[in-house]
């Protein structure tokens, strides 16, 4: 499968005007296509009681099962939080599960301190700007990178002064929910043409996600603003940098189009000296990228 047919999508993509919420900047970009193809998120399949995560039957860290009993495929995108079981995880890459079927996902450990048995998996946050970049620089199979997304959780406790007894993501947003909250109370929508976000935060993008159509991303929309806006907290202050999204959004095409082949997996990864990301591919089309600068 040759790149060029994959990101064809990507050849007049541009950031729209801005939309400003608080200290967080939200550069709208806008893609033509919708070619109906139908996905499901996470939320969507278990609150209607059609998909479920469990542990493996000798449980581990960086692996559980999803069952899609529905009758579309279900998108999950990287750093999506499943909490509850023996403890909470993020999902390690965006993947694609296709209709009635079972899978391994692969999972990083977002809490440190737990390993017992709390109930049944639920749905949880999406990961913040900062840790799913460390996702995306490191690889989901680098040794180390378990241990790296825990140093960064303790760094955003700190910061954030929030008490976790087990170093738990889930307690930050716990913590900031009103905060959180502020940031998108008068949000409703970005403009119908949009399928994904670039958000820029104290003179410094914080990263960026898109889509392969305005129905996928608004699937996401309000968990992503809410991770962007965990982010922002931490940049209040006026930047020193300019930040060119237009430039970002063209780095992210050239390493594209410098990928000749994308292999058997679905899963793909984007590597540069000034940008790192990620995506999942479904029936020859890019359906979620995720990227965010070094």
């Amino acid at each position: 499968m040759i790149y060029s047919n994959v990101t064809s999508i990507f050849t007049d993509i541009k950031p729209d005007e801005p939309v400003f919420l608080r200290n967080l900047t939200v550069y709208p970009v806008c893609l033509s296509s919708e070619n109906g193809l139908d996905v499901a998120s996470v939320d969507e399949v278990m609150d209607n009681a059609l998909g479920e995560f469990h542990e493996l039957d000798t449980p581990q860290i960086g692996e559980i099962r999803f069952g899609n009993r529905g009758d579309k495929p279900v998108l999950m995108l990287d750093g999506e939080e499943i909490t509850g079981s023996l403890q909470n995880r993020i999902i390690a890459a965006s993947t694609f599960i296709e209709s009635r079927i079972s899978a391994n996902i692969e999972v990083i450990c977002a809490e440190e301190g737990r390993w017992s048995e709390l109930g049944i998996f639920k749905t949880g946050y999406c990961s913040y700007p900062g840790i799913r970049a460390l996702l995306s620089r490191h690889g989901r199979k680098e040794n180390g990178v378990q241990k790296t997304i825990w140093k960064e959780i303790e760094r955003k406790l700190t910061a954030t002064q929030t008490l976790s007894s087990t170093s738990s993501m889930h307690d930050i947003y716990n913590n900031l929910q009103e905060e959180v909250d502020r940031y998108v109370e008068d949000f409703e929508s970005l403009n119908h043409n949009t399928s994904g976000i670039i958000g820029v935060a104290g003179g410094k993008i914080l990263g960026c996600d898109i889509f392969h159509s305005p129905s996928i991303y608004r699937k996401f929309e309000n968990r992503l603003l809410r991770s962007y806006a965990l982010d922002a907290i931490e940049h209040r202050k006026p930047g020193s940098r300019n930040c060119d999204t237009t430039d970002f959004l063209e780095e992210i095409k050239q390493v594209l189009q410098k990928k000749t082949r994308i292999g058997k997996s679905r899963h793909f990864s984007l590597k540069s000296s000034s940008l790192s990301g990620q995506g999942t591919i479904y029936q020859g089309q890019i359906i979620h990228l995720s990227a965010f600068p070094k």
